[in-house]
């Protein structure tokens, strides 16, 4: 940031000064380079399908997913993400998201259904494929809810919810993840909401470079 100098009222009016073309030119180099560093840096060129890697992906290539996680007919998480195509693993990823202090709890049958999925497709290409299952739900009791901070009386079948987890992060330290969570059924007693999704949507966005 420029600091202005501050001149008395006496001083006379500074002469203005001539263009410096060079000066300008080794400024605007200096940015060029510094905006090249970083675009290899990142790997840019290969994250979207330029590493020299075409056709259908296949079991054991590095590549990014874009996907959205559904509750019924309700988007409740959107990211992309690298995986290993055909790679299954047994852990739940924790992913951290934009103005939430807890990270996403991402299933490892959800990312294995995405590693697997992508088996086969052509960048650009979508694919609809099974979540973690509708059978992942909780009730919870009117008074559990109101201990909560949320008004029963207020809540409806379809409506948005967070749910908190525990795990060991780490550190090996107890830390706390977040699922999107949808009421699908509300008594008079209580609320049942679901966590675990029906299915996933997911576009193969290109290819990505392991150094």
């Amino acid at each position: 940031m420029a600091v202005q100098k501050k001149t008395n009222a006496g001083d006379k009016p500074a002469e203005e000064k001539k263009t410096n073309w060079m000066q300008i030119g080794v400024i605007a180099f200096c940015i060029l380079m510094v905006v090249m560093c970083v675009l290899s840096f990142a790997n840019f060129q290969n994250f979207f399908g330029g590493g020299g890697t075409a056709g259908p992906a296949e079991a054991g290539n590095p590549v990014a997913v874009q996907y959205t996680l559904f509750i019924g007919e309700s988007p409740v998480f959107t990211n992309v993400d690298g995986f290993i195509a055909g790679y299954e693993v047994n852990e739940s990823a924790y992913i951290s998201v934009a103005n939430k202090t807890e990270p996403y709890i991402l299933y490892a049958s959800e990312q294995n259904a995405i590693a697997n999925g992508v088996i086969g497709m052509n960048i650009g290409e979508s694919k609809t494929v099974d979540g973690s299952g509708a059978a992942l739900k909780l009730t919870y009791p009117k008074a559990d809810v109101e201990k909560m901070g949320l008004k029963f009386a207020e809540l409806e079948v379809g409506d948005m919810l967070q749910l908190s987890f525990p795990y060991i992060d780490e550190l090996d330290e107890v830390a706390n993840g977040f699922r999107s969570a949808i009421i699908t059924e509300k008594t008079a007693e209580n609320i049942t909401v679901q966590y675990g999704t029906d299915k996933i949507v997911m576009q193969f966005v290109g290819y990505m470079q392991i150094a």
